[in-house]
């Protein structure tokens, strides 16, 4: 059932097709937005497309990007505003990013260039972009930027160094633009998960003694969902958050407590 909280709101989320992504698509469909997602490749636009129209919700609509290709958000932007009559965004999700497990002796330059682009450069050029082409219809609206960044930028492991830098750099972006685009009428957060059931962590915690160890250390008990994420996202982004701005949220069960 599709509700009219997001009713003609415009949201391009980039990496939307699968894990966090989607789920954040498929709650911002069921809520009424207009969405724009984009995924990797052909093959993983298909797959979304589908798993959404089996789930009876609102079409999305997809495009390709490759965030280590890009090098200004302003094209993307047209792309997603063709597709819905030339309208501008009210809110960016910046999702799309890589995982990294390499330690200081292992990491070669390629790779570090690779996760930096992809984490933090993409989502400044786009932030860029949304700010431009946002237009601020009353004095009560707000646009919303909302940044998924990582519980990795808040503890230290051998094998996170550059994963936990590039997503530290997402905290510090979302303070600036909060601070700098506030006047303009934008909010921006970002939201941290921690263990998340995704694609990427699905082999990892496959491992019975691997996942009793996780559950063992989360005061909660449970890795956490899509879901989860995509249910801070939907208040965020909405009027109810309205006076929410320049915050990091960490979703993680109770990892940080330790």
């Amino acid at each position: 059932m599709v509700d009219s909280q997001f009713k003609n709101k415009n949201v391009l989320i980039t990496g939307g097709s699968r894990g966090i992504g989607l789920a954040i698509t498929k709650l911002l469909l069921k809520s009424g937005a207009n969405v724009v997602f984009t995924a990797t490749n052909q093959n993983s636009l298909a797959k979304a497309e589908s798993d959404i129209n089996e789930a009876g919700l609102p079409k999305a609509l997809g495009l390709i990007l490759d965030s280590n290709e890009l090098k200004t958000g302003d094209s993307l932007f047209e792309q997603a505003s063709a597709l819905l009559a030339n309208q501008t965004f009210d809110i960016l999700i910046n999702n799309a990013g890589i995982g990294a497990n390499h330690s200081l002796a292992e990491i070669e330059l390629g790779e570090i260039q690779r996760i930096f682009q992809v984490n933090l450069t993409a989502p400044i050029l786009l932030s860029q972009a949304f700010a431009k082409q946002y237009h601020r219809k009353s004095d009560n609206e707000f646009g919303s930027i909302i940044n998924i960044s990582s519980i990795a930028s808040r503890y230290d492991d051998a094998t996170n160094l550059v994963y936990g830098i590039s997503k530290s750099g997402i905290n510090k972006l979302t303070k600036n633009l909060a601070k700098n685009l506030g006047k303009s009428g934008i909010r921006v957060n970002a939201i941290l998960p921690g263990i998340i059931e995704t694609d990427m962590t699905r082999e990892k915690y496959s491992n019975p003694a691997v996942y009793q160890a996780l559950i063992e250390r989360l005061p909660l008990s449970r890795r956490g969902t899509g879901q989860d994420i995509a249910n801070l996202v939907r208040f965020l982004a909405s009027d109810e958050a309205s006076y929410i701005t320049g915050q990091l949220i960490a979703v993680e069960g109770g990892w940080l407590l330790q």
